[in-house]
């Protein structure tokens, strides 16, 4: 309410929100969210669509808006779309890391001060990944960092999703999780700065900078919306049937982090001469 009346442009031009497509786009996130509540497969797959339908919605709204949350060179030919997508998908795998402390303490018997910090080994491996990464100016190089970041994660996620619980040794399964995790956090790190980067250089129009630049930060924000939502509904739905919860969502993202592959390199794909740039 408070912008449009009293901001504006860097041209002197009235600032315009994307009120529609951000209604549209936090509705979206808000369903897929609400699907881990119904104890039904049936409800919590038809929130699942209705979240999947909005998302659409928004993809058509958002690229006839004047005011847009993307910018227009996402809904052109070319990479820009999969370099966001990429992030999306990268951002909503790591949410499985949520439930790393309560699946700790309930499956590994981990003491809950353990449990808690079993959860900030991804974080870990991210901060200290992307610092790396961040320095890498080799064009094959940094291809090959952003090609494999998700199969790094997908082997990350499989080694915790398949690790067999020992109820004798907590702390070595603790250790195993941690590593793994750690792994896991490499692999987001390792391609996350040249994807941020490349979203930025890619645009058709250099005045689109700013708005991918904003628009990073968007996608990052939704696809962890849409990752924790998608993770708790896996965990109730394991939780409920008697499964092993901890090896149903690891090993559900980890397939999810090893199609990112496929997003990945197409993101790839022709990024020797923004690298260089």
């Amino acid at each position: 309410v408070v912008l449009p009346a009293g901001s504006s442009g860097h041209r002197g031009e009235p600032m315009q929100i994307p009120f529609r497509s951000l209604l549209l786009l936090g509705a979206a996130a808000l369903a897929v969210s609400v699907a881990q509540l119904p104890r039904n497969l049936l409800g919590a797959t038809g929130l699942l669509l209705v979240g999947g339908i909005l998302l659409a919605v928004f993809l058509v709204v958002d690229r006839r808006s004047s005011a847009a949350v993307l910018p227009p060179s996402v809904y052109h030919p070319g990479r820009e779309k999969w370099i966001y997508l990429t992030l999306g998908l990268l951002m909503a795998t790591t949410k499985a890391n949520l439930y790393v402390p309560l699946l700790g303490q309930r499956l590994a018997h981990l003491p809950p001060v353990l449990a808690g910090f079993l959860g900030a080994a991804l974080s870990t491996g991210w901060t200290f990944s992307e610092i790396a990464s961040a320095s890498v100016s080799k064009v094959r190089v940094v291809i090959g960092l952003v090609i494999s970041a998700p199969l790094v994660m997908s082997a990350g996620l499989a080694v915790v999703a398949f690790t067999r619980m020992n109820h004798y040794n907590p702390t070595a399964v603790g250790a195993i999780w941690a590593l793994a995790l750690l792994v896991v956090g490499i692999g987001v790190g390792a391609g996350w700065p040249h994807l941020s980067a490349w979203a930025m250089k890619c645009v058709d129009d250099p005045a689109e900078g700013g708005a991918a630049a904003a628009a990073i930060n968007t996608v990052q924000l939704i696809g962890g919306a849409f990752g924790a939502g998608f993770a708790g509904l896996v965990v109730n739905t394991a939780m409920s049937t008697g499964e092993p919860a901890a090896r149903w969502l690891f090993a559900i993202f980890a397939v999810l982090a090893a199609l990112g592959f496929v997003v990945s390199y197409r993101a790839s794909r022709g990024a020797g001469a923004l690298v260089g740039a």
